[in-house]
C-alpha cells in the first residue's frame, strides 16, 4: 500500500465487517448513546456517475484501494507517519474527485495483528471534511494513535451521504492494490436465525439473531438485526454489535459495524456482515446489539447464544 504525504481531494465511503451463526436466546435492552464539500468535478459524465454495477477496481488516484461508497466509490489511503487515514470519493473512472455532501463519516478498523504478533485493538475513527466548499467535500480524514502500528487496514465506513445512509467495506489484506467488494452469499447451514420474540423500538420491529444453525467455539458468528416500520425495512439505521461473556461483563470481540442488505429472493432485508470471533472453550457468549435510529441515541440489546 501506498503512504501519502497530503491530503489529496474528494472521497467518502463507508465499510464494514463480517460472518457467523447460533442458536437460543432471550433480549435484553439498555439505553446508551453514538454517531460536505464542494470541489468541482472535471467531467460530470465520469465524476458524478453513480452506477448500480460495479466491477473488479483498479489502484487509485494515489495509489491506494478503491471500493464501493452507495453509488460512488472512494480510495482508502493512510498516512503512517502522520497516524492519518484518508477517504476520497471519486466518481465511475476511480480518478477523478466528486464533492459530496457528509458532515462526517465513521470508519471502523478490524482487529489485527502486527508483525511480532501484537495484537492491535479495532479502531473507530471519526471522518471529517478537508476540503468543504459550498457544503461539500470530496476529501474526509481522521487521525488515530492507533494508526501507526498497522501495516493493512480492513475496515468499513459509514454516514449520510448526499442525505442519504451510505457504507461501504474495503480490504487492503485481501484486496491488495485493488478494493476489496464484499461478496455476500449464504449456504444452506447459513441461514437467519432469529433469537427470542420480536422486539418493539421506537415504533420499529426488531428481530435479533444471526446467520447459521451451529456456531461453534474458535470460530466467526454473524450477528444479523431485521428492522421494520409500517411493514417495511428500514434502511437508514445504524447497526453496531459485540460480543460479550455469559454474564454481560467482559468483552470477548469489539465492536464493529454492520452492512444493511437489501431483500432478495432468500432472505428479507436485514443488517449483518459484522463477523465477531467467538473465543475457544464456551459453551455460552451474549450478541450485543447497539442500534441507532434517525437522530435518536442509541439503544443496546443483548441476545445470549449457545455455542457447540
Amino acid at each position: 500500500m501506498k503512504c501519502i504525504k497530503t491530503l489529496s481531494s474528494g472521497l467518502l465511503v463507508l465499510a464494514l465487517a463480517v460472518s457467523g451463526c447460533s442458536d437460543s436466546g432471550s433480549t435484553t435492552t439498555s439505553d446508551t448513546g453514538s454517531s460536505g464539500a464542494t470541489s468541482p468535478p472535471a467531467d460530470a459524465s465520469t465524476a458524478t456517475g453513480a452506477s448500480d454495477e460495479h466491477g473488479p477496481h483498479g489502484a487509485g488516484p494515489n495509489g491506494g484501494v478503491i471500493f464501493d461508497l452507495g453509488k460512488y466509490h472512494a480510495e482508502f489511503t493512510v498516512d503512517h507517519n502522520k497516524q492519518t487515514v484518508m477517504l476520497l470519493v471519486v466518481g465511475n473512472d476511480e480518478k477523478t474527485p466528486v464533492p459530496v455532501a457528509a458532515e462526517e463519516l465513521t470508519l471502523t478498523t478490524k482487529e489485527t495483528k502486527t508483525a511480532d504478533g501484537t495484537v492491535v485493538a479495532s479502531m473507530t475513527i471519526a471522518l471529517t471534511p478537508q476540503d468543504e466548499q459550498d457544503g461539500k467535500a470530496t476529501t474526509f480524514a481522521g487521525t488515530d494513535p492507533g494508526i501507526g502500528n498497522v501495516a493493512d487496514f480492513d475496515g468499513t465506513v459509514l454516514g449520510l451521504i448526499d442525505g442519504k445512509p451510505s457504507q461501504g467495506e474495503f480490504s487492503e489484506s485481501h484486496g491488495g492494490a485493488h478494493g476489496h467488494a464484499h461478496g455476500h452469499s449464504h449456504g444452506e447451514d447459513d441461514a437467519l436465525v432469529w433469537e427470542g420474540e420480536p422486539v418493539e423500538h421506537s415504533g420499529t420491529t426488531l428481530l435479533l439473531g444471526h446467520h447459521g444453525k451451529h456456531l461453534h467455539a474458535g470460530e466467526e458468528v454473524e450477528p444479523a438485526v431485521s428492522i421494520v416500520r409500517d411493514g417495511k425495512p428500514v434502511d437508514d439505521a445504524k447497526v453496531f454489535n459485540s460480543l460479550v461473556s455469559a454474564d454481560g461483563q467482559t468483552v470477548l470481540a469489539e465492536e464493529v459495524a454492520t452492512v444493511y442488505e437489501p431483500t432478495t429472493e432468500e432472505e428479507p432485508a436485514h443488517y449483518a456482515q459484522g463477523a465477531l470471533a467467538i473465543p475457544k472453550d464456551v459453551k455460552k457468549v451474549v450478541i450485543r446489539f447497539r442500534i441507532i435510529l434517525a437522530a435518536e441515541e442509541g439503544r443496546t440489546f443483548d441476545v445470549p447464544i449457545a455455542v457447540e
